[in-house]
């Protein structure tokens, strides 16, 4: 027994180690067990991702379908979420009707569930049998992923484990939503900003491609996602080579490469939305009251997030860990204590190894990353706001917040308060004596709230 227990504290001292058996088994008992396209617009992604998965790039105003996937599709707005494994689909019956709302997303969105509906479609696979395999294609591609990230980072390993098994995480990568390419993208830059602030080296040709791609998959995930990349900006200046000319007041290969990332991201946006043949950005209602009084914006602010009144920023923390399958469940309070509790734990839990890696940039780019945030929250509210607030059949030009944001835009975007834990850790910190009992209280704590998850599913749909 002591010898499986000493293999067992082994295998837990490693982060990724934790990460990817926990996002593993209960990604898949998720897949499993979450009533099937009952996650958010997880119907809309199944129409794209099978579609993809036969060939079928189609983006516009007509798209072409089996009408057993078609109708699969359409029953959940009767509330029918009950799965077939027994008919397998019927790919020679097409139906042709209007595009998914998730045509407007470009194919890698949803390349891994498409892979996984492809595997069963070989099977000649029902309807219920191709979204189970699309969801745990998903959720295998999630875990491995965040797996090699948390790897790959340098600093705050163990906050990139929590943030990635926070509930929410799970089951929306254990679903068909595309919402689990764009948190690996999120996590991947982040991971590679903090690895850039800590390295000593000058920036490596393999890295300077890993910050193009990134930057062009983080902009076509969400436009708005380009912001994260702002912390770019104040990369140090020893990672690049000095100019030739010391009377130029800036760093001509740092500003080189950022320009080419911003080049690169505008110019897919542009390509995809000229394949797409749409607007990729809506402009909501006819008439927006912030474009005559701007001011009104800190009011929309406040009363989205603040205001104690009106009560919207309950349910923006609430979803940005635990709202699930459209909202019909969600974790309890008693659950969202301690999970807030082991976020701030790998957060300020002391290690001196990070804090030697990051050194003196630890609080810059704790500044960065926060104005940031900042900066994406203020660029989702006004979307939200704009594009959906001010609808007529919502509040129209009446609207007093941003109605529409849900917390899951901002959950994977907590990675980037890893150096704010690092500088908070000058001030408050906590230590163990043993670093086992630290290892074991994050395995055992995540493994409870995801367990808590698991049975809160089983429980909502018995």
């Amino acid at each position: 027994m002591k010898k499986y227990w000493s293999y067992f504290l082994s295998f837990i001292k490693k982060p990724e180690n934790v990460f990817i058996s926990l996002s593993l088994f209960f990604g898949v008992l998720s897949a499993i067990l979450v009533p099937q396209l009952s996650v958010s617009d997880e119907n809309m992604h199944y129409l794209r991702a099978y579609g993809i998965s036969q060939g079928r790039v189609e983006s516009g105003s007509r798209c072409t379908l089996p009408k057993d996937v078609a109708k699969r599709a359409g029953s959940v707005y009767e509330g029918n979420f009950s799965s077939d494994y027994s008919k397998p689909i019927d790919r020679s019956s097409l139906n042709i009707d209007k595009c998914s709302s998730a045509s407007g997303y470009p194919p890698i969105m949803h390349l891994p569930q498409a892979i996984g509906i492809g595997i069963a479609s070989l099977f000649n696979g029902s309807t219920g049998l191709t979204i189970l395999f699309g969801r745990i294609a998903n959720a295998l591609f999630y875990s491995i992923a965040i797996y090699f990230i948390i790897k790959w980072v340098r600093v705050g390993k163990w906050a990139f484990v929590t943030i990635g098994l926070i509930p929410l995480m799970v089951h929306m990568a254990s679903s068909l939503s595309s919402d689990c390419v764009t948190n690996v993208a999120v996590f991947t830059i982040t991971a590679l900003i903090i690895n850039l602030f800590t390295q000593k080296d000058k920036i490596s040709n393999k890295q300077i491609a890993t910050l193009l791609f990134i930057g062009m998959v983080l902009t076509l995930t969400k436009s708005i996602n380009a912001l994260l990349l702002f912390p770019l900006i104040f990369l140090p200046k020893h990672l690049f080579s000095p100019n030739k000319n010391k009377k130029i007041p800036f760093n001509i290969q740092k500003w080189i490469i950022l320009t080419s990332i911003g080049a690169i991201a505008i110019i897919s946006i542009l390509i995809w939305q000229k394949i797409y043949g749409q607007p990729l950005i809506t402009t909501g209602a006819a008439h927006n009251p912030l474009h005559s009084n701007p001011l009104k914006f800190i009011a929309i602010l406040f009363n989205t997030y603040i205001s104690p009144t009106i009560g919207y920023t309950d349910v923006v923390l609430r979803g940005s860990v635990g709202d699930f399958s459209s909202f019909k469940y969600h974790l309890p309070l008693f659950i969202l204590i301690p999970l807030f509790s082991l976020l701030f734990l790998s957060l300020l839990h002391y290690n001196k190894k990070d804090q030697e890696l990051l050194g003196e940039q630890t609080g810059k780019l704790a500044v960065y990353n926060l104005v940031t945030i900042g900066m994406f929250v203020c660029a989702v509210s006004y979307a939200m706001y704009t594009a959906w607030a001010l609808l007529p059949f919502r509040f129209g030009e009446g609207a007093y917040y941003a109605d529409g944001v849900q917390g899951r835009y901002f959950t994977a975007t907590a990675v980037m308060l890893v150096p704010v834990g690092l500088w908070l850790q000058k001030y408050i910190n906590v230590r163990t004596k043993n670093e086992k009992v630290f290892n074991l209280i994050m395995f055992f704590g995540l493994a409870l709230i995801l367990s808590f998850y698991i049975f809160e599913t089983v429980w909502t749909y018995k």
